[in-house]
């Protein structure tokens, strides 16, 4: 019975023992390989993920060193010689000019038109002159007030085709002409009425005869002069 008892004993403190070798080997085991629990073995690749968005376009690098200039290519084949051009500038202007051509021979067209038409109401034209019968008749003073209310002035022809055109006008209606001068100022110097004296006469034999008494010019049909008494009645043409 107490041999037993020790038996029993023994078994039970190698238990222990063995049990507590156990154990400590279990821990250092466990100490030794933390780190493989706690990080554990790699694990497989997951499956590809979608396409993520684009990204912002990152700034552009430096620009890199110049290039060597490459050698200089053989020269190509002559080309055919191309027509004579004009400077562009002038194409417009001639244009300009043909239209402004255009409009001068249409603007002379009516003026011979209107010359022909005057003609007939009694004017004349020579050079860039013009006269035209005011009235009928008229004294002196009265020929002087109605062309200066058209802007005119009593006709004084300056040389011998400016004294034709007023002998046709005489002759048209078959009477003679006061013509725009006097020796009213200053007796025996005829003027015109700015009071330059004339540069053109067409007397004819013997007069001036008049004095004192004839101070006006009248102009017969067959173109020549004579001085007159201001206070007759004479047709009246103005010049402008």
């Amino acid at each position: 019975m107490h041999l037993l008892g020790i038996f029993q004993f023994f078994i039970l403190a190698l238990s222990l023992t063995v049990a507590s070798e156990e154990g400590t080997s279990e821990c250092e085991f466990r100490k030794n390989t933390c780190n493989i629990v706690s990080c554990g073995l790699p694990g497989r690749d997951g499956s590809q993920g979608p396409k993520g968005e684009k990204g912002d376009q990152g700034r552009p690098g430096k620009v890199g060193p110049t290039g060597i200039k490459g050698d200089l290519g053989s020269m190509g084949p002559k080309g055919p010689k191309g027509e004579k051009g004009e400077v562009g500038e002038l194409i417009p202007l001639k244009a300009q000019i043909t239209a402004l051509q255009g409009e001068m021979k249409t603007l002379q067209d009516v003026m011979q038109k209107y010359r022909k038409v005057m003609i007939l109401l009694g004017a004349k034209t020579v050079d860039d002159k013009w006269f035209a019968v005011a009235t009928s008749e008229g004294t002196f003073e009265e020929g002087k007030r109605i062309c200066s209310q058209r802007s005119g002035v009593l006709a004084a022809p300056k040389n011998a085709r400016e004294n034709r055109a007023l002998q046709e006008l005489a002759e048209q209606f078959n009477k003679n002409i006061y013509l725009g001068m006097s020796d009213e100022k200053n007796e025996g110097t005829f003027q015109y009425q700015n009071g330059q004296t004339l540069s053109y006469t067409n007397w004819a034999n013997g007069e001036p005869n008049g004095g004192r008494n004839e101070n006006c010019v009248e102009l017969y049909t067959n173109g020549q002069w004579n001085d007159k008494s201001c206070t007759e009645k004479r047709l009246i043409v103005c010049g402008f």
